[in-house]
């Protein structure tokens, strides 16, 4: 693996493979791509609340669905690339080999934290779906968020895993 400059502090870390990077970029891009449309619909909602006296009457609806839907998208990336929110409170008290056990337990925790937020998660979407839950103002139907968050959720855990396979070798070779 070559290694490429990291975004934090210039270190670097082992490039991933083509695979995991295209998986990786569809779910950023994803989640960029809800970010653009919910502030192109505020830019709308608000233009045409102040000038036109005329709002979109969807726009807080489908804010809220995206918002959720752009989190759940970004949660794959964010589990590979190790930057979730986080408090370095022992960080100078693992060394060597007890590091890279801290961070493959922690690696494997997120794993089954994912893998159990997903199944969870697939058994209320199931209920959305077969209840026919939607939403209030433009209808559109809940279970297929539910749906998206489960697929977000199994990608993590297999981000989380491939983590910790990689911070298990990463221990093993030193």
């Amino acid at each position: 693996m070559t290694e490429t400059p990291d975004m934090e502090g210039g270190a670097s870390r082992p490039s991933l493979p083509a695979p995991v990077r295209w998986i990786e970029a569809a779910f950023a891009a994803a989640a960029a791509l809800l970010l653009f449309a919910m502030m192109a619909m505020t830019f709308v909602d608000v233009l045409g609340r102040y000038i036109f006296n005329h709002p979109l009457g969807f726009a807080f609806e489908m804010t809220q669905i995206a918002m959720g839907a752009m989190v759940l998208c970004a949660i794959p990336s964010v589990t590979l690339r190790g930057q979730h929110v986080t408090a370095g409170l022992f960080e100078d008290a693992f060394k060597g080999g007890w590091k890279s056990m801290r961070d493959i337990f922690v690696a494997l925790a997120i794993c089954l934290c994912c893998v159990f937020m997903a199944w969870r998660l697939s058994l209320l979407a199931a209920r959305f779906v077969s209840f026919g839950d939607r939403t209030s103002v433009v209808h559109f139907p809940i279970g297929i968020v539910a749906w998206l968050g489960v697929v977000c959720f199994v990608v993590s855990a297999l981000a989380a895993f491939f983590v910790a396979v990689r911070a298990l070798a990463k221990g093993g070779s030193q």
